[in-house]
This record gives C-alpha cells, structure tokens and sequence, in this order.
C-alpha cells in the first residue's frame, strides 16, 4: 500500500503551487465567462486538479534508478486484450468450482491492480459528466486518451528522461481504465442529491453595472501593476513616478477606464459623467499611488538613510509613521470587506468606481 501512497504524498506537497500557478488565469475566466467567481465552483475544479495531479502520479511514482534498466527489450509492450483474467485465473486460488475461494479475491495482488486501476480513471467520468456537462461519447474518447496518455508517458521513459521504458504498455490498462471512466460517467446521478446543479453555478450572473468586488479588483490591480513594473524596478521613486503615471493615469484617460488588469476581468473605471475625467482620475490614483505606495517607498528609503547614519532617534519616528499608516490602510480596507462597502478611500475622494461590465 505504501506505492499507493507515495503519489497523493506527491501531489499534495505540488499541489499548491499548481493551485497557485493557475488561480490567476482561472480567476479571469470565470470573471470574464461567467461574471463571478462562485466558491463552490472554484472548489470542484481545485478538487479535479488535484485528483489529476495524483492520477498521474499513481502511473508515474516511484521512479526507477535512471541509468538502470528494468525491463528487457521486447518486453515492453503488452497488446493482447484480456489477458489480465488470463494472469488473475494462474496467480491467484480463486476457482469457479469452490466458492470457498471467492472472499480470498480481494486480498490478491492480480485483483487489487485490476482494481486500483479502474478506480483510477473513475472520478474522471464523474467530473466529466458533472463538471465539464461531456456526453457519454466524449467521456469515452476523453477517458481513452487519458489513459492512452498515461501509457505512453510510461513506455517513453517520461519523453525521452529515462533511456527505456520502466514500466509495461498494457493494452488492459486501457481496457480497464477507460472502463472506469464509463462506470464513472453512469453512477454521477447518484451525487445529484448530494451536490448543486452545475448548471446553476455556471449560470451567467455578471452583475453589469454593479461595483467589482474586492478579490475582483485585487486580481485586476496585480495584473497591472506587474505590467506596469515588467523590466523596472518599482523602488526607484523617480521611476515609480513616471510610469505609474503613463500606465494608472493617462491609459485609463484615453481609454475611458480601462487598463489591461480591467479589460480581462471586465471591468472598467466610472466617474461622475460618461466621459472618465482626467482630474478624476488624477486623484484617484494620487491618493492610491502616490499617497500610499510612493509615500511608503520614501519612508523607506529615509529609514535605511538614517540607518545608515546611525540618527536612530528620527529612525523610530519614521518607522512609527510607517507602521501607522500600514495599520491605517489594513483596517480601512478590512472594514470595508467586512461592511461590503465597495467604496475606498480614493474611491470617495475622486468619484470614480469599479464597474462590472458585459
């Protein structure tokens, strides 16, 4: 049982970095598919590449000696169908004549890997059929190419890392594991009573015209200052200062609120007219930009000059300022979560709104 464990080890200790790989263009999917990020939804699909991660794990772990070949050439590849009930009827007591040995089936090494191997693809046919709305044909071909897939990988050596094949292509564990892909795809009603129709959670709900949420405008805002920071250093005030203003203040002008963190996820700046003001948004992000990112960038840089000046009385003061306005901003932008107050500080100030957009 240890071989079975040491995949879901695996992949547990990967997952959340491929969670965290894929939770920004996940997130701007939805938002712009679907207009929300429903929590449900966001749990399945986490649950399926999780489940995947350790699927293919299970055909993969443990890794043989590299330069070590384990199986002799011409031995690799196994294409005769059933031959697993051949092998299981040799290895193992069991007998159609002797009923006796009928509950010593389930504690036979030959049925156990006939076992964990429909299992394997199982949860597939189910996620396919509830998840992904597939039919019964593209669960079949999906199931298929999976495990095809899965064979492959195995009597290449990974692509070409190994030298050889460490494992047997087995026409039976294609056989087996698109079998329980199919089962998978017939007992999903069984859970309809258990979980919410998908249909409904996938249901369009954009909210045109309401405010963005929080986690919405946090994933818009990560987008563009990353941009906007792409081949320069943000810590350079004079820097910081030119392109924060090309990118968060004349963009948005002409394009009438939008940057690119906006366009994906569907969102777009409002004033108080049609048309975006530049004054608007000159103070909006004045108070954003300048007055709490740039200020903390020169309290910085005034901490380590004073630092290094040994002048540590005017040093507590500047770390006393410091801490007080990242106090201030972290329990102003809390309060307003828990309120569900969409308006911030700078929001107030300039006028000018998140919007949802079709």
């Amino acid at each position: 049982m240890e071989l079975y464990w040491i995949p879901i080890k695996v992949a547990v200790i990967l997952f959340p970095f491929l969670a965290a790989a894929i939770c920004i263009p996940y997130a701007i999917y939805n938002y712009r598919k679907y207009g929300v990020n429903n929590k449900f939804k966001i749990f399945i699909f986490y649950t399926f590449i999780f489940y995947m991660l350790t699927a293919f794990f299970m055909t993969l772990l443990p890794l043989p000696d590299i330069d070590k070949p384990v199986f002799i050439s011409g031995r690799n590849i196994q294409l005769i169908p059933f031959t697993f009930l051949k092998d299981f009827l040799l290895e193992t007591k069991f007998s159609f004549s002797n009923p006796n040995t009928y509950l010593y089936i389930f504690s036979e090494p030959a049925f156990m890997q006939v076992f964990f191997n429909l299992l394997l693809i199982l949860p597939l046919g189910i996620y396919l059929r509830y998840y992904f709305k597939k039919s019964f044909k593209q669960t079949l071909i999906i199931t298929f190419l999976v495990s095809l897939f899965f064979e492959i990988t195995q009597l290449t050596g990974i692509y070409g890392i190994y030298k050889y094949p460490y494992r047997v292509f087995d026409v039976d564990d294609l056989i087996i594991n698109t079998l329980g892909g199919i089962i998978g795809y017939f007992i999903t009603p069984l859970f309809k009573y258990m979980l919410p129709d998908i249909n409904i959670i996938k249901s369009k709900n954009f909210n045109i015209g309401k405010y963005s949420t929080y986690p919405r405008r946090l994933i818009a805002f990560f987008i563009d200052w990353n941009i906007c920071f792409l081949f320069f250093d943000e810590h350079n005030i004079f820097t910081f200062i030119i392109l924060t203003f090309l990118y968060f203040i004349l963009i948005p002008y002409f394009t009438n609120g939008f940057t690119v963190g906006k366009y994906l996820l569907k969102m777009q700046l409002k004033g108080n007219s049609t048309k975006l003001k530049f004054s608007e948004i000159l103070q909006r992000y004045s108070v954003l930009l300048y007055g709490y990112f740039l200020l903390s960038y020169i309290l910085n840089d005034a901490n380590n000059y004073l630092y290094n000046l040994e002048y540590y009385e005017f040093l507590i003061i500047i770390l006393g300022v410091q801490i007080l306005l990242n106090v201030f901003v972290f329990l102003h932008l809390i309060s307003h979560i828990i309120k569900k107050d969409p308006l911030l500080l700078h929001d107030r100030i300039s006028g000018v709104k998140n919007i949802n957009i079709s």
